[in-house]
């Protein structure tokens, strides 16, 4: 019997699809590559261009490079398939700069990751560029775009204030850090150390705090911030994004029901 996926819209489950029909979906535009699937094997929902299966198929699609003429397009909008994304040696797209925000906002694509579009000389880190800046992201999200408003309101994970301490380690060194907020699928949080860097891994204990028990959770560092402390010494404080790569069943149905609950 050949595999079966779900797809995840708004809200709404639909399938079950095979992977062709869901290829099939896709390439008439009836769902987007942001659009969620739901894969048995995995045992979670993911974004479409985070499944390996469907990610691959996707490399395979002949794209435009830097340096390669367009065609002539209308005048560019923030859903104008005009971006390439480059990870792990793959070139994908194109996708439009919504996707590429929404991506941003489901941990599928990090700050330091390349993107590229025809105006543009060379492929650029997304920390980069003025219009993935958390200035802009913030303006568009206080917008009354409606468009711009369902990126925000779909993301997969509810995500709350949280106050816990933390102990961090990397491997080599322990720190100590405190948590800032949280979701099912991971955190932001302070540590006292500006060393550290987006794509390393790191090993959190997390203090309880908030109806949560203490737990542990191996995490890929996905964002770097510095900020200041409001405290006597004006000491300077670094915020850290993290995605939880292994967090037990349990404890990720904890925090989705204190997240829920906050929200």
């Amino acid at each position: 019997m050949a595999k079966q996926y779900y797809l995840s819209n708004n809200g709404t489950h639909v399938g079950p699809y095979t992977h062709e029909t869901v290829l099939n979906k896709i390439e008439s535009q009836e769902h987007q590559w942001t659009d969620y699937v739901y894969d048995e094997t995995i045992g979670e929902w993911l974004m479409l261009v985070e499944h390996p299966e469907f990610a691959a198929k996707l490399a395979q699609r002949p794209s435009v490079r830097p340096g390669a003429p367009l065609a002539s397009t209308p005048k560019n909008t923030l859903k104008e398939k005009e971006w390439f994304l480059l990870k792990d040696g793959n070139n994908y797209g194109p996708f439009c700069q919504l996707e590429l925000i929404q991506m941003l906002q489901e941990k599928a694509l990090f700050e330091y990751d390349y993107v590229w579009h025809s105006k543009l000389p060379n492929w650029k880190r997304v920390a980069e560029l003025e219009e993935f800046s958390p200035k802009s992201i913030r303006s568009m999200k206080e917008s009354n775009d409606a468009d711009v408003a369902e990126i925000f309101f779909r993301r997969r994970h509810a995500r709350a204030s949280y106050g816990a301490s933390l102990i961090v380690h990397n491997n080599k060194t322990v720190f100590r850090g405190q948590a800032l907020e949280i979701s099912a699928g991971g955190a932001g949080v302070l540590i006292d150390t500006p060393n550290l860097q987006p794509g390393q891994s790191l090993f959190l204990h997390f203090q309880p705090g908030n109806g949560v028990p203490p737990f542990n959770v191996v995490c890929q560092i996905v964002s770097k911030q510095f900020v200041k402390e409001a405290s006597s010494h004006d000491a300077e404080a670094v915020k850290y994004g993290v995605k939880f790569t292994t967090l037990s069943q349990s404890v990720r149905e904890s925090i989705k029901n204190f997240t829920t609950k906050a929200a």
